[in-house]
């Protein structure tokens, strides 16, 4: 990762809960959610922007996981 990850242990209880979040799911917190809690309103804006996206239901859950799997593929993200 270019920019370095924030320290999640510096973070508040609400970002702390979606890294846990992502150690339950993915085994580890997520590089680009690590950036982004850098900037508190850029890492809360985008969990609204993924929150908003799955509450739209206008992707199916397989093709979302597929999509997360291309752009990690482009991102060069062992996923």
């Amino acid at each position: 990762m270019r920019i370095s990850g924030v320290d999640i242990e510096s973070l508040g209880d609400r970002e702390r809960k979606v890294f846990d979040g992502q150690r339950r799911k993915w085994g580890e917190p997520l590089a680009n959610h690590l950036a982004y809690a850098r900037e508190p309103e850029i890492f809360h804006g985008a969990q609204a922007m993924w929150r908003g996206l799955g509450a739209a239901g206008r992707i199916e859950s397989s093709l979302s996981a597929l999509l997360n799997r291309r752009v990690a593929i482009l991102n060069g993200c062992d996923f």
